[in-house]
């Protein structure tokens, strides 16, 4: 893996330092960013003077600032984000140890232990404290759960949708990356500790030391709760990291040998369990879930919203069931009603198409369903993340063979894919991805559901410089046993002209907004996007 690190500095009221660091940081690293968390004494400009800054106009806490940074490393092609404390502490001459260990291995989060010898007694206790917790809750030991200088990997991060936070964000990353099978690695390095009179920290010993309490007993009970967890294994260094996909991959199969043995409904009944279970502890998915129930539900109470939030949670959960159903008996396992699909299905017979859809219904199983009725046997390719040993795609290929389809990995940066859709486009081959979540910078922003939110302006620009046919697919189910297919006219994306571009773009990705809109208003329960759009 290529790697190309972000240094950044989550600052608050650092004004006396925070440009000083990021000179020392730029010796030694040529991209620095400088998160300015509500600062009021100046910060942000002081840093300006000297690395780009983005600025949070209040003050939201450092987990909130580090997410931040994380989202503008994805959108500008960065892989890792190197944490950096703007007081002064850390030593900018040992980013070289960092930049090494992400290069060596780049999917582990790595830690900088501190040498603690000249640390004040409470800063020493704290971090032997902290380090137990984290050791019970995963049965890890890490070197210094506390330190702020830190390599983060990006996408496998990210992946883990951690809830906003403050100074205990840093705790339950790590502790969430060990469940995940995210290696977490020690590396040592100096801290410098100036005199107290000049020492400048947001901590707020009350506040933060009980959210941290309460974090901890929450993650303890995680654990106990959910046997997974009670052994987790770190891979190897330089092992790749697995996927986006939550779950292990035995119990994926356990699933599937459900389904083969005793049908749909004692794998119904299982997922009941489990929805219930990634319910509750998914704060973030279940916060992005109750963002779009306020804009399709605004009539609904609370709690009306709350047991619907679930039953979105229980749908999709079911939704797999039935993806594995259909990979195990075909659509002939549910009944197909389909609307305005014979257009969709002539193009995907002649070949060369791009199938667009969003994270709503079970497009998937739509496009086998097409596939099924042409009989095409025309490759497809799913374009996603990096998902090497993803226990989804493991399954696809353990279950369709050499009907699977083939996935065309993008990652932060990498246009590698785009080349990789083109070549598939001009064998005649089918080229099938959503296109309702941002992968790098280049973004429209549209109207969706009353608020404006931004969708990928790759897709649309791949389209028309393709010049292949493009539609949106979904697929619904209404009753138990009975999904309806429903297509979008095939059509071929031109721009109107060079200084149009940007018109054409933002006009096609509203209509693509605005089928997804009238796709959730006929299926409201079926929206299966876990993040807000509109934030």
């Amino acid at each position: 893996m290529t790697i190309r690190p972000l240094v950044v500095i989550p600052s608050k009221d650092n004004v006396a330092t925070v440009a000083e660091v990021a000179r020392g940081c730029l010796e030694f690293c040529p991209d620095v960013l400088v998160i300015d968390d509500g600062s009021a004494d100046g910060t942000g400009a002081a840093a300006a003077r000297v690395v780009p800054v983005v600025t949070h106009p209040v003050n939201m806490g450092k987990g909130v600032a580090l997410t931040t940074s994380f989202h503008y490393a994805r959108e500008h092609g960065f892989t890792h984000v190197i944490a950096v404390d703007a007081d002064g502490q850390h030593l900018p001459e040992d980013l070289p140890l960092f930049l090494e260990a992400a290069e060596r291995d780049p999917w582990a989060i790595h830690l900088g232990v501190r040498d603690m010898s000249t640390a004040p007694g409470n800063s020493q206790f704290g971090r032997r404290f902290s380090n137990f917790w984290i050791w019970v809750e995963t049965g890890h030991r890490v070197g210094d759960s506390q330190t702020g200088y830190r390599v983060y990997p990006v996408e496998p991060v990210l992946s883990l949708a951690l809830p906003k936070g403050r100074y205990e964000w840093e705790v339950e990353v790590l502790t969430r990356a060990l469940w995940a099978g995210i290696a977490v690695r020690d590396i040592p390095c100096r801290v410098y500790y100036p005199p107290e009179q000049e020492r400048v920290s947001s901590f707020r010993p009350f506040w933060d030391n009980l959210r941290i309490s309460l974090l901890n007993t929450r993650l303890v009970a995680g654990r106990l709760l959910w046997p997974p967890r009670w052994i987790n294994r770190v891979p190897e260094p330089g092992s790749p990291w697995r996927g986006q996909h939550r779950g292990r991959l035995w119990g994926w199969r356990f699933y599937v040998g459900v389904i083969r043995l005793f049908g749909r409904w004692p794998a119904y009944l299982a997922m009941t369990w489990m929805a219930a279970f990634y319910w509750l502890i998914g704060g973030d998915q279940r916060r992005g879930v109750m963002s779009y129930l306020r804009r399709r539900m605004p009539e609904a109470s609370g709690l009306a919203r709350a047991w619907t939030s679930y039953r979105l949670f229980l749908r999709f959960a079911c939704s797999l069931i039935d993806r594995f159903a259909v990979m195990l008996k075909g659509p002939e396992a549910f009944h197909l009603e389909r609307e305005n699909t014979e257009a969709a299905s002539a193009t995907v017979e002649a070949g060369g198409c791009i199938i667009l859809s969003g994270h709503l219904g079970n497009a998937d199983m739509g496009a086998s369903t097409l596939r099924r009725i042409t009989a095409s046997g025309r490759p497809v390719n799913m374009v996603q993340y990096h998902a090497e040993q993803d226990p989804y795609v493991v399954l696809l290929q353990e279950l369709l063979g050499e009907r699977a389809p083939k996935v065309i990995a993008i990652n932060s940066g990498d246009d590698m894919a785009s080349l990789e859709v083109a070549r598939a486009l001009r064998r005649g081959e089918i080229v099938a991805l959503k296109a309702d979540r941002l992968v790098d910078e280049r973004s429209v922003e549209v109207d969706f559901l009353g608020g404006k939110m931004k969708l990928p302006a790759g897709p649309f620009l791949l389209a028309a410089l393709a010049r292949a046919p493009v539609f949106v697919l979904g697929c619904f189910k209404e009753g138990p046993s009975s999904y309806r297919v429903i297509a979008t006219e095939p059509r071929v994306l031109r721009f109107t002209s060079r200084k149009d571009r940007d018109a054409d773009l933002q006009r096609w990705a509203q209509e693509f907004a605005d089928t997804l809109a009238e796709w959730t208003r006929r299926w409201p329960e079926q929206w299966f996007n876990f993040h807000d759009p509109w934030a």
